[in-house]
C-alpha cells in the first residue's frame, strides 16, 4: 500500500486548510474582544459573544453521513475512504455483516479510543440519544487497541452487526414492530427462522459511538454510518438531528440495483426536503458491470447511462452522481494499485467531498462572524466618532471662550451649572421609567415567548397527538402545533413594536435636548426569527405527511416524532426569548453608557469653565489636552479599524502579513 494514499488524501488536506483558516480566525477574535474591553465602549455583553464565538469556532467539528438502503456498500466506502491504512476492513461490511444501527465514528478523546453501545431497550425511555450520551451509565463500553490483531479489532467491532430475539410483544412496545390492529392477519403469528414461534429478529444496539486515533478523524471530521429505510424511519432523533445537522451527505445507491423505491423513499422523504445541505449521490459496486468480455468503451457508455438516469429519477444534475467501487477502492489502497484505484473513481470522490464539504461549513462559520465583527467594529467606530465631535465642539467653545472678555465666563458657568442640573433631573425621571421599560418587555415581548406556556402546549399536543391514527390528523395537529407557536411569535412582535415606540420616545426626548449619539441597538428585530419559525413550520410540515410509517408501527414512534420536533421548535422559543433578553440587557447597557458619557462630558467642559474662571491663562492647556485627546482617540479608531480589517482578511483567508 503506498504509504502517502492518506497523508495525499484531499479531504485531509482540505480538513487542515479549514483548521488553520479557523485558528487565524480565534486569534483575531480574541484581538477583537481584547480591544474592546480596552477600550470599554460597548457592554460586557459583546465581549462574551466575541470570546463566545471563538470558543465554538475553535471546537467547531465536520460531521459527513452516509445515508443508503442496507447492503449498499456504506460501510465499505468508510473503509476505502478513510481507515485502507489499517492494511485491513476495519468496520464489518462482508457478506451477512450489516450494520444494524447507526455508529457516529469521531477522533479519539483524550487519545482513548474505545466502542460505546446503546442498548435497543433504551428505546422504551423518553430521553433522546443526545441526552443518553451524557448518562455514561447507559452505553457498554469496549477497549479498543489498535495495537491488537486485525481479527481481535475485528471480533470487536462486529458487534456493530448484531442482532437479538424478542417477542413480538416486546417489539411493539419498543416500536420496532406494526401494532396488532396494524399486523396483517396471516402474519399475527410470527415466526423467526432463528428464534421460533412468537419472536421477531431486532438490532441488539440502537446506536454506537467508535472512537478512533486517526490523522482525519483527530482534524475534526465525524463520521455518520445509518442503517437503512426501517431504522432511519423508527428512529425520528436520527432524521430531524443527526442528518439534519451534517455538513453534508453522501446518498448511497447500488449501481446493480438502480434507484429502487425504498431509495426513492428515503431520498423523498429524508434528503430532498433539506436543499440547504450539500449533498452528493453514489453509484456504488461498478465492479459488478466490469466484464473482461465486453469492450470497456461499452462499460464505460452504461455506466454513464446509469448515472444520467440515476440523476432524472432524482431531479438533480448529473454532476453529483458519481460512479464508484468501495471495494476495488479499498482493494486498490490496500495492494497500492494506482491504476485500480483510479478505475474505482475513489480519487474523484475524495476530491468532490472535499470540494463539497469544506466551502459549504467555511461559508456557515464566515457568515456568522461576519455579521458580529462589522456589527462590533460599527458601534465602537460610532461612539469614537460622536467622543471626537464631542471633544471639536468643546475645542471651539473654548477657544470662543478664549477670545472673548473674561466678563462672560462667570455668566456661561452659571448656564452649564443650570444645564447640568436640568440633566440630572432629566436622568434621575429616565431612571426611574426603567422600571415601567422592564415591566413592558417582560409583558409584551418576553411573556408570549415563555418556555413554561410551551411545555403545557407540548404535552397537550401530544397527547392530542397519540390520539390520531391517520395521516391528515397528524398533518392537522403538526399544523395547530406551528400555528400556536407562530401566533405567540406575532404576539411578541406587536409586544416588540411596543416596546421599541416606548423605549425610543423616551431616549429620544433626551436626545433631542442633550443631542445624544443614536442607537443602532433600537429598535430590536423580531420579524427575521419569525420568518425561521416559518421555514422551521414549512420543512416540519411534510414530516407528516410520510409519518405514515409511523402510524403503521407504534405510537411510541409517533410520540418521539413529534417529542424531537417540539424540542427543536422550544430550543428555537428559548433561543429567541434569550436574544431578546440580551437586547434589553445590551439597550440598557448602552444608554446608561451613553448618559453616563454625557455627564462625564459636561462635567468636564464645567470644569473647563471654572479653570477659565479661575485663571484665563489655562486655556490654553486645555487646549493641548483636548488635542491629546483627540491624538488618543484617532490611534484608538485606527487599531480597531486595523484590528477588524485583519478579521475580515482572515474571514477571507488571505495573508495578514
Amino acid at each position: 500500500m503506498d504509504p502517502k494514499s492518506l497523508q495525499s488524501s484531499p479531504i485531509l488536506q482540505g480538513i487542515e486548510d479549514l483548521n488553520a483558516w479557523r485558528s487565524a480566525v480565534v486569534e483575531q477574535l480574541h484581538g477583537l474582544s481584547n480591544l474592546t474591553s480596552e477600550l470599554g465602549l460597548l457592554p460586557g455583553s459583546v465581549i462574551l459573544h466575541l470570546e463566545t464565538l471563538a470558543f465554538e469556532i475553535e471546537r467547531d467539528s465536520l460531521r459527513l453521513a452516509l445515508v443508503g438502503e442496507f447492503s449498499r456498500g456504506k460501510t465499505e466506502l468508510i473503509n476505502a475512504l478513510f481507515f485502507a491504512d489499517q492494511g485491513t476492513r476495519l468496520l464489518p461490511s462482508g457478506t451477512g455483516q450489516t450494520t444494524m444501527c447507526p455508529v457516529e465514528i469521531r477522533g479519539a478523546p483524550q487519545g482513548r479510543p474505545g466502542l460505546q453501545l446503546l442498548p435497543i431497550a433504551s428505546r422504551a425511555m423518553d430521553v433522546s440519544i443526545e441526552k443518553l450520551k451524557r448518562a455514561g451509565s447507559a452505553w457498554v463500553r469496549l477497549a479498543y487497541d489498535s495495537a491488537q490483531q486485525a481479527h481481535e479489532r475485528s471480533a470487536m467491532l462486529k458487534s456493530l452487526t448484531e442482532t437479538t430475539c424478542v417477542t413480538i410483544e416486546e417489539a411493539r412496545r419498543l416500536g420496532l414492530c406494526p401494532p396488532l390492529n396494524r399486523t396483517p392477519k396471516d402474519r399475527e403469528r410470527s415466526i423467526c427462522p432463528s428464534c421460533g414461534l412468537g419472536k421477531v429478529l431486532i438490532p441488539r444496539w440502537r446506536h454506537a459511538q467508535l472512537f478512533l486515533p486517526h490523522p482525519i478523524l483527530d482534524a475534526g471530521l465525524t463520521i455518520l454510518d445509518t442503517p437503512g429505510l426501517n431504522a432511519i424511519g423508527a428512529e425520528p432523533e436520527l432524521t430531524f438531528g443527526m442528518l439534519a445537522d451534517a455538513d453534508a451527505v453522501l446518498f448511497v445507491l447500488g449501481i446493480d440495483t438502480g434507484v429502487t423505491q425504498s431509495d426513492l423513499t428515503i431520498w423523498d422523504q429524508y434528503l430532498r426536503r433539506n436543499k440547504e445541505q450539500p449533498q452528493l449521490v453514489l453509484l456504488n459496486k461498478i465492479d459488478t458491470l466490469w466484464d473482461e468480455l465486453r469492450d470497456p468503451f461499452e462499460i464505460e457508455d452504461e455506466i454513464s447511462m446509469q448515472v444520467e438516469k440515476t440523476a432524472q429519477r432524482l431531479g438533480i444534475d448529473a454532476e453529483r452522481v458519481l460512479p464508484v467501487s468501495g471495494q476495488k477502492a479499498l482493494l486498490a489502497r490496500i495492494r497500492g494499485d494506482a491504476h485500480l484505484l483510479e478505475k474505482s473513481g475513489l480519487p474523484q470522490l475524495e476530491a468532490s467531498i472535499a470540494r463539497l464539504l469544506i466551502p459549504a461549513r467555511r461559508a456557515v462559520l464566515q457568515e456568522r462572524c461576519t455579521a458580529l465583527v462589522e456589527r462590533v467594529q460599527r458601534d465602537q467606530q460610532q461612539l469614537l466618532q460622536e467622543q471626537d465631535r464631542a471633544i471639536a465642539v468643546q475645542m471651539e467653545s473654548i477657544q470662543a471662550l478664549k477670545e472673548r472678555t473674561s466678563e462672560k465666563v462667570p455668566r456661561l458657568v452659571a448656564q452649564h451649572k443650570a444645564m447640568l442640573a436640568s440633566f440630572d433631573q432629566d436622568r434621575q425621571r429616565f431612571e426611574a421609567r426603567k422600571a415601567d421599560f422592564r415591566a413592558a418587555v417582560d409583558r409584551a415581548l418576553l411573556a408570549p415567548l415563555s418556555p413554561d406556556r410551551f411545555d403545557a402546549r407540548i404535552g397537550a399536543a401530544r397527547s392530542e397527538m397519540l390520539a390520531a391514527w391517520t395521516t391528515a390528523g397528524i398533518v392537522e395537529r403538526f399544523r395547530s402545533f406551528f400555528a400556536e407557536a407562530i401566533a405567540h411569535f406575532d404576539t411578541a412582535l406587536r409586544g416588540s413594536a411596543e416596546v421599541n415606540a416606548q423605549i425610543a420616545g423616551e431616549y429620544a426626548a433626551l436626545q433631542e435636548r442633550y443631542r445624544l449619539p443614536s442607537l443602532s441597538t433600537i429598535p430590536y428585530a423580531i420579524m427575521p426569527r419569525r420568518a425561521e419559525l416559518l421555514a422551521m413550520a414549512e420543512n416540519y410540515e411534510r414530516f407528516g405527511m410520510m409519518l405514515e410509517i409511523a402510524v403503521n408501527t407504534q405510537s411510541a414512534v409517533v410520540r418521539k416524532a413529534f417529542l424531537t420536533v417540539a424540542g427543536k421548535v422550544r430550543d428555537f422559543i428559548v433561543e429567541t426569548r434569550r436574544d431578546a433578553e440580551g437586547w434589553v440587557d445590551e439597550m440598557m447597557a448602552v444608554m446608561n453608557r451613553q448618559l453616563e458619557l454625557y455627564r462625564q462630558k459636561a462635567e468636564e467642559e464645567l470644569d473647563a469653565l471654572e479653570n477659565i474662571a479661575v485663571a484665563m491663562g489655562n486655556i490654553d492647556t486645555r487646549l493641548q489636552q483636548l488635542r491629546a485627546n483627540r491624538a488618543a482617540l484617532a490611534e484608538r479608531s485606527a487599531a480597531l479599524e486595523q484590528i477588524a480589517n485583519r478579521l475580515h482578511r482572515a474571514l477571507q483567508g488571505k495573508s495578514l502579513d
